[in-house]
């Protein structure tokens, strides 16, 4: 008996081995599937098209909206109080006109009230 006990154990211990080298194949095999979903999605969301940033400076509130969606840009609205501008005229932007972007690219307009 003492010999069918003992041959059982080394045969425990190979298969707990293989177990373990399984699940780390599996944790590895995991982790570069998500590697590689990183990087398909790094490069499907920064694929947009560079444009320049057109100058809204002096613009009003709408024009400015108008033409930034027209270059596939988003507005951002900062309100001023208390600007020199009359109401409603946007008296800075962020990034500066002239700066290349990719779309669909944040720019600030601070715009007075």
């Amino acid at each position: 008996m003492t010999s069918a006990a003992s041959g059982s154990r080394p045969q425990r211990t190979i298969l707990s081995r293989l177990k373990r080298i399984l699940w780390w194949l599996t944790f590895v095999a995991l982790l570069v599937l998500a590697f590689v979903a990183g990087g398909v999605a790094t490069c499907y969301f920064t694929r947009g098209e560079r444009v320049a940033v057109p100058n809204v400076v002096g613009k009003t509130e709408r024009e400015a909206r108008e033409l930034l969606e027209k270059n596939g840009l988003r507005a951002v609205v900062i309100e001023v109080p208390d600007a020199p501008e009359p109401v409603g005229t946007v008296t800075r932007q962020n990034p500066k006109a002239g700066s290349v972007v990719r779309r669909p690219f944040p720019v600030k307009i601070n715009v007075s009230h």
